[in-house]
Protein backbone atom coordinates (compact mmCIF):
# COMPACT_ATOMS: atom_id res chain seq x y z
CA UNK A 1 0.00 0.00 0.00
CA UNK A 2 1.28 3.58 -0.81
CA UNK A 3 1.77 5.59 2.40
CA UNK A 4 0.52 9.36 3.37
CA UNK A 5 2.36 11.75 0.54
CA UNK A 6 5.19 14.00 1.02
CA UNK A 7 5.88 17.40 -0.13
CA UNK A 8 2.48 18.42 1.20
CA UNK A 9 0.59 16.36 -2.13
CA UNK A 10 -2.06 15.90 -0.77
CA UNK A 11 -3.24 19.10 -0.01
CA UNK A 12 -6.07 19.17 -1.71
CA UNK A 13 -7.76 16.10 0.34
CA UNK A 14 -7.51 17.58 3.60
CA UNK A 15 -11.09 17.31 5.07
CA UNK A 16 -12.44 15.88 1.56
CA UNK A 17 -15.66 13.64 1.76
CA UNK A 18 -16.02 10.58 -0.90
CA UNK A 19 -19.43 9.70 -1.47
CA UNK A 20 -18.67 7.16 -3.91
CA UNK A 21 -16.77 4.07 -2.46
CA UNK A 22 -17.16 0.84 -3.26
CA UNK A 23 -15.04 -1.06 -1.08
CA UNK A 24 -14.17 -4.63 -1.43
CA UNK A 25 -16.03 -6.80 -2.41
CA UNK A 26 -18.52 -5.40 -4.52
CA UNK A 27 -19.73 -7.09 -7.70
CA UNK A 28 -18.07 -10.19 -6.60
CA UNK A 29 -14.99 -11.33 -4.57
CA UNK A 30 -13.18 -12.49 -7.04
CA UNK A 31 -13.19 -8.79 -8.53
CA UNK A 32 -9.99 -7.91 -6.83
CA UNK A 33 -9.07 -3.97 -5.62
CA UNK A 34 -5.93 -2.75 -4.70
CA UNK A 35 -6.57 -3.13 -0.97
CA UNK A 36 -8.86 -4.43 1.42
CA UNK A 37 -11.42 -1.78 3.09
CA UNK A 38 -9.64 -1.34 6.30
CA UNK A 39 -6.35 -0.62 4.45
CA UNK A 40 -7.87 1.70 2.00
CA UNK A 41 -9.95 3.79 4.69
CA UNK A 42 -6.61 3.93 6.40
CA UNK A 43 -4.58 5.50 3.73
CA UNK A 44 -7.74 8.26 3.05
CA UNK A 45 -7.26 9.27 6.85
CA UNK A 46 -3.48 9.64 6.42
CA UNK A 47 -4.38 11.35 3.11
CA UNK A 48 -6.26 14.00 5.65
CA UNK A 49 -9.62 12.90 3.99
CA UNK A 50 -12.89 13.43 6.86
CA UNK A 51 -14.91 10.29 5.28
CA UNK A 52 -16.62 8.23 2.87
CA UNK A 53 -19.92 6.84 1.98
CA UNK A 54 -19.50 3.61 1.30
CA UNK A 55 -21.64 2.30 -1.12
CA UNK A 56 -22.99 -1.47 -2.60
CA UNK A 57 -24.84 -2.95 -6.71
CA UNK A 58 -26.08 -5.62 -3.96
CA UNK A 59 -25.95 -5.26 -0.17
CA UNK A 60 -26.28 -2.77 2.76
CA UNK A 61 -23.15 -1.64 3.68
CA UNK A 62 -24.34 -0.05 7.15
CA UNK A 63 -22.18 -2.33 9.15
CA UNK A 64 -19.28 -2.15 6.98
CA UNK A 65 -19.44 1.50 7.40
CA UNK A 66 -19.81 1.09 11.19
CA UNK A 67 -16.44 -0.87 11.19
CA UNK A 68 -14.50 1.49 9.24
CA UNK A 69 -15.47 4.45 11.05
CA UNK A 70 -12.81 5.39 13.41
CA UNK A 71 -12.44 9.06 15.25
CA UNK A 72 -11.82 11.73 12.40
CA UNK A 73 -12.93 9.49 9.76
CA UNK A 74 -16.47 8.63 9.43
CA UNK A 75 -17.93 6.17 7.36
CA UNK A 76 -21.72 6.46 6.34
CA UNK A 77 -23.55 3.64 5.44
CA UNK A 78 -26.09 3.41 2.30
CA UNK A 79 -28.48 1.08 0.56
CA UNK A 80 -29.03 1.01 -3.12
CA UNK A 81 -32.43 -0.01 -3.95
CA UNK A 82 -31.95 -2.67 -6.28
CA UNK A 83 -34.32 -5.57 -6.28
CA UNK A 84 -32.29 -7.58 -4.04
CA UNK A 85 -32.80 -5.57 -0.93
CA UNK A 86 -36.62 -5.22 -1.49
CA UNK A 87 -36.39 -2.31 -4.38
CA UNK A 88 -37.98 1.31 -4.19
CA UNK A 89 -40.08 0.48 -0.89
CA UNK A 90 -40.16 2.86 1.80
CA UNK A 91 -40.17 0.16 4.34
CA UNK A 92 -36.50 -1.01 2.69
CA UNK A 93 -35.38 2.79 3.13
CA UNK A 94 -37.00 2.76 6.80
CA UNK A 95 -35.20 -0.29 7.61
CA UNK A 96 -32.09 0.98 6.46
CA UNK A 97 -32.17 3.91 8.45
CA UNK A 98 -32.68 2.28 11.53
CA UNK A 99 -29.80 0.44 10.88
CA UNK A 100 -27.98 3.50 10.34
CA UNK A 101 -27.95 4.22 6.68
CA UNK A 102 -27.26 8.17 5.77
CA UNK A 103 -27.55 7.67 1.69
CA UNK A 104 -30.17 5.94 -0.57
CA UNK A 105 -29.47 5.35 -3.98
CA UNK A 106 -32.10 4.69 -6.60
CA UNK A 107 -31.67 1.75 -8.71
CA UNK A 108 -28.30 0.98 -10.48
CA UNK A 109 -28.41 -2.23 -12.45
CA UNK A 110 -32.08 -3.11 -11.29
CA UNK A 111 -33.37 0.55 -13.08
CA UNK A 112 -35.51 -0.24 -16.13
CA UNK A 113 -33.58 2.35 -18.15
CA UNK A 114 -30.18 0.51 -17.55
CA UNK A 115 -31.66 -3.03 -18.41
CA UNK A 116 -33.13 -1.93 -21.63
CA UNK A 117 -29.76 -0.41 -22.52
CA UNK A 118 -27.11 -3.09 -21.28
CA UNK A 119 -25.50 -1.20 -18.54
CA UNK A 120 -22.07 -2.03 -17.48
CA UNK A 121 -22.67 -3.41 -13.88
CA UNK A 122 -25.62 -5.74 -15.24
CA UNK A 123 -22.86 -6.97 -18.00
CA UNK A 124 -20.51 -7.74 -15.75
CA UNK A 125 -22.92 -9.36 -13.02
CA UNK A 126 -23.64 -11.55 -15.89
CA UNK A 127 -20.20 -12.83 -15.92
CA UNK A 128 -20.71 -14.01 -12.40
CA UNK A 129 -23.95 -15.43 -12.01
CA UNK A 130 -25.39 -17.34 -14.82
CA UNK A 131 -29.29 -16.81 -14.30
CA UNK A 132 -28.64 -13.29 -13.56
CA UNK A 133 -29.75 -12.08 -16.65
CA UNK A 134 -32.88 -13.67 -16.78
CA UNK A 135 -33.82 -12.20 -12.92
CA UNK A 136 -32.58 -8.72 -13.78
CA UNK A 137 -35.01 -8.70 -17.50
CA UNK A 138 -37.98 -9.96 -14.73
CA UNK A 139 -37.24 -7.61 -11.84
CA UNK A 140 -36.55 -4.12 -13.43
CA UNK A 141 -37.56 -1.53 -11.61
CA UNK A 142 -39.49 1.79 -14.03
CA UNK A 143 -39.17 5.46 -11.54
CA UNK A 144 -41.84 6.51 -13.48
CA UNK A 145 -45.29 5.20 -15.15
CA UNK A 146 -46.08 5.26 -18.64
CA UNK A 147 -47.36 8.96 -18.34
CA UNK A 148 -43.93 10.12 -17.14
CA UNK A 149 -45.09 10.72 -13.48
CA UNK A 150 -42.94 9.09 -10.68
CA UNK A 151 -44.61 5.80 -9.37
CA UNK A 152 -46.53 6.20 -6.02
CA UNK A 153 -43.91 4.07 -4.80
CA UNK A 154 -40.67 6.29 -5.88
CA UNK A 155 -42.55 9.19 -4.43
CA UNK A 156 -43.00 7.37 -1.10
CA UNK A 157 -39.15 6.38 -1.02
CA UNK A 158 -38.40 10.25 -1.39
CA UNK A 159 -40.85 11.05 1.29
CA UNK A 160 -39.53 8.53 3.50
CA UNK A 161 -36.00 10.35 2.84
CA UNK A 162 -36.97 13.77 3.80
CA UNK A 163 -39.01 12.38 7.04
CA UNK A 164 -35.92 10.67 8.36
CA UNK A 165 -33.42 13.37 7.12
CA UNK A 166 -31.72 10.99 4.25
CA UNK A 167 -29.36 11.89 1.62
CA UNK A 168 -30.87 10.48 -2.08
CA UNK A 169 -28.96 9.61 -5.15
CA UNK A 170 -30.44 9.00 -8.81
CA UNK A 171 -28.56 5.83 -9.29
CA UNK A 172 -29.14 4.97 -12.89
CA UNK A 173 -32.05 6.48 -13.60
CA UNK A 174 -33.19 7.77 -16.86
CA UNK A 175 -32.80 11.39 -18.22
CA UNK A 176 -36.75 11.53 -17.90
CA UNK A 177 -36.72 9.95 -14.52
CA UNK A 178 -34.19 11.86 -13.21
CA UNK A 179 -35.52 15.11 -13.84
CA UNK A 180 -38.89 13.79 -12.60
CA UNK A 181 -37.15 13.02 -9.54
CA UNK A 182 -35.16 16.53 -9.14
CA UNK A 183 -38.74 18.13 -9.61
CA UNK A 184 -40.36 15.80 -6.86
CA UNK A 185 -36.97 16.95 -4.47
CA UNK A 186 -37.23 20.08 -4.90
CA UNK A 187 -41.02 20.46 -4.06
CA UNK A 188 -40.31 18.93 -0.57
CA UNK A 189 -37.02 20.15 0.54
CA UNK A 190 -35.35 16.99 -0.42
CA UNK A 191 -31.32 16.91 -0.46
CA UNK A 192 -30.52 14.86 -3.88
CA UNK A 193 -27.39 13.98 -5.72
CA UNK A 194 -27.52 13.50 -9.26
CA UNK A 195 -25.28 10.09 -10.50
CA UNK A 196 -23.20 10.01 -13.37
CA UNK A 197 -24.51 13.25 -14.92
CA UNK A 198 -22.59 12.62 -18.20
CA UNK A 199 -24.28 8.86 -18.73
CA UNK A 200 -28.10 9.87 -17.85
CA UNK A 201 -28.58 13.45 -17.88
CA UNK A 202 -29.54 15.87 -20.50
CA UNK A 203 -29.10 19.68 -19.72
CA UNK A 204 -27.16 19.63 -15.97
CA UNK A 205 -28.46 23.23 -15.60
CA UNK A 206 -32.29 21.82 -15.38
CA UNK A 207 -31.00 19.73 -12.45
CA UNK A 208 -29.01 23.12 -10.86
CA UNK A 209 -32.21 24.78 -11.38
CA UNK A 210 -34.09 23.00 -9.19
CA UNK A 211 -31.34 22.55 -6.28
CA UNK A 212 -29.52 19.50 -7.04
CA UNK A 213 -25.62 18.29 -6.83
CA UNK A 214 -24.16 17.00 -9.92
CA UNK A 215 -21.98 14.23 -9.07
CA UNK A 216 -18.59 13.65 -11.50
CA UNK A 217 -16.64 10.75 -10.75
CA UNK A 218 -13.57 9.59 -12.02
CA UNK A 219 -14.20 5.72 -12.60
CA UNK A 220 -14.86 6.83 -16.38
CA UNK A 221 -11.97 8.15 -16.99
CA UNK A 222 -9.30 5.72 -15.79
CA UNK A 223 -11.22 2.90 -17.43
CA UNK A 224 -9.69 0.85 -20.04
CA UNK A 225 -12.67 1.35 -22.27
CA UNK A 226 -12.84 4.79 -21.09
CA UNK A 227 -15.18 7.16 -23.10
CA UNK A 228 -15.61 10.34 -21.02
CA UNK A 229 -12.06 12.60 -20.37
CA UNK A 230 -11.00 14.73 -18.11
CA UNK A 231 -11.82 17.65 -20.46
CA UNK A 232 -15.25 16.60 -20.78
CA UNK A 233 -15.46 16.90 -16.96
CA UNK A 234 -13.89 20.06 -17.37
CA UNK A 235 -16.54 21.81 -19.63
CA UNK A 236 -19.00 20.42 -17.40
CA UNK A 237 -18.50 21.91 -13.88
CA UNK A 238 -18.03 24.99 -16.30
CA UNK A 239 -21.32 24.74 -16.98
CA UNK A 240 -22.93 23.78 -13.32
CA UNK A 241 -19.99 25.89 -11.40
CA UNK A 242 -18.24 24.48 -8.42
CA UNK A 243 -21.19 24.88 -5.84
CA UNK A 244 -23.22 22.75 -7.24
CA UNK A 245 -20.75 20.03 -8.23
CA UNK A 246 -19.33 16.75 -6.02
CA UNK A 247 -16.45 14.87 -7.09
CA UNK A 248 -15.75 10.94 -6.13
CA UNK A 249 -13.99 7.92 -7.17
CA UNK A 250 -16.81 4.76 -8.06
CA UNK A 251 -13.72 2.75 -8.77
CA UNK A 252 -13.70 -0.70 -7.54
CA UNK A 253 -10.87 -2.05 -10.27
CA UNK A 254 -7.62 -3.45 -9.79
CA UNK A 255 -6.13 -1.38 -12.91
CA UNK A 256 -6.52 1.70 -10.66
CA UNK A 257 -4.51 3.20 -7.80
CA UNK A 258 -6.50 2.94 -4.16
CA UNK A 259 -9.61 5.38 -3.90
CA UNK A 260 -7.63 7.70 -2.26
CA UNK A 261 -5.08 8.17 -4.35
CA UNK A 262 -7.45 8.25 -7.44
CA UNK A 263 -9.28 11.13 -6.28
CA UNK A 264 -6.25 12.74 -5.27
CA UNK A 265 -4.94 12.60 -9.09
CA UNK A 266 -8.38 13.79 -10.16
CA UNK A 267 -8.39 16.62 -7.95
CA UNK A 268 -4.87 17.69 -8.97
CA UNK A 269 -5.99 17.39 -13.01
CA UNK A 270 -8.15 19.82 -12.58
CA UNK A 271 -5.74 22.22 -10.59
CA UNK A 272 -3.61 21.72 -13.45
CA UNK A 273 -6.64 22.93 -15.67
CA UNK A 274 -7.44 25.91 -13.57
CA UNK A 275 -9.92 25.39 -10.97
CA UNK A 276 -8.24 26.44 -7.44
CA UNK A 277 -7.74 25.01 -4.15
CA UNK A 278 -10.97 26.80 -2.88
CA UNK A 279 -13.28 25.64 -5.48
CA UNK A 280 -11.94 21.84 -5.60
CA UNK A 281 -12.17 22.20 -1.43
CA UNK A 282 -16.37 22.80 -2.18
CA UNK A 283 -16.67 20.23 -5.00
CA UNK A 284 -14.40 17.33 -2.10
CA UNK A 285 -15.56 18.72 1.14
CA UNK A 286 -18.41 21.70 1.22
CA UNK A 287 -20.94 20.22 -1.02
CA UNK A 288 -20.39 16.36 0.13
CA UNK A 289 -21.11 17.83 3.91
CA UNK A 290 -24.14 19.90 2.79
CA UNK A 291 -25.70 16.36 0.27
CA UNK A 292 -24.84 14.51 4.12
CA UNK A 293 -26.48 17.56 6.07
CA UNK A 294 -23.53 16.52 8.10
CA UNK A 295 -21.12 19.54 9.93
CA UNK A 296 -18.26 17.32 10.97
Amino acid sequence: MIDALPRDFDRLLRGAIDLHVHGYPDLSAGMLDRGDDRQVARLASEYGMAGWVLKSHLWPTTDRARALSVPGFEVHGSITLNPPVGGVEPGVVELAAAHGARVVFLPTWGAAADVERGGYIATRLGRIAPSFGDYAARTAIALCGPDGALTGRTRAVVDTCRALDLALATGHASPRESLAVAEYCAAIGQRLLITHPLHYTRDLREYVALGAFVEFCNAPLVHPDAHLTLRDVHAALETVGPDHAVLTTDVFSRWVPPEPECLRMFVEQLAYLGWTAEQLHTMVSTNPRAFLGVTA
